[in-house]
């Protein structure tokens, strides 16, 4: 394995900070389908925290599809 990187060694810190927006994002779904509770609601109130926090899942699901995409054509 020496002329192969691995697929996670080439992730960078914002490759890892929108999987885990992703991450946090879809445990609070699970949650809200399951129990019908809204963690970052709960945490955040209905302000515009809580709308900047789904932004940013939003926008790390926007940024893993098309890193995805460059990451598989490599």
């Amino acid at each position: 394995m020496f002329g192969k990187q691995k697929l996670s060694d080439q992730f960078t810190p914002l490759d890892r900070a929108a999987g885990a927006a992703l991450g946090l994002g879809a445990l609070n779904w699970g949650l809200v389908g399951l129990t019908n509770f809204d963690a970052v609601r709960a945490a955040l109130g209905r302000g515009i925290a809580a709308r900047v926090a789904y932004a940013a899942v939003g926008a790390s699901a926007v940024y893993a599809m098309v890193r995805g995409r460059q990451l598989a054509s490599r």
